[in-house]
């Protein structure tokens, strides 16, 4: 069964490998533009709050998988 989130773009996103995708979008939080580059602050602001919002999201998945799976047994 595919699995898909949607971003807050309204981009659907399919998920491949639940835990590679929440590792890589942890990563991605966290990268910003140099302090010498402070153009880039509000683009950097927007970033992580879309990678964020990708990460709630993603761990949501992970829950209702875990409580998918209780329910089966």
């Amino acid at each position: 069964m595919k699995e898909y989130i949607t971003d807050n773009e309204r981009n659907l996103i399919e998920i491949d490998d639940l835990q590679a995708a929440i590792y890589q979008v942890a990563d991605y939080i966290h990268y910003l533009h140099s302090e010498y580059a402070p153009e880039m602050h509000r683009f950097d602001q927007k970033r992580q709050a879309y990678w964020r919002d990708i990460s709630t999201k993603l761990n949501l998945l992970k829950i209702e998988r875990s409580r998918d799976r209780i329910t089966m047994k």
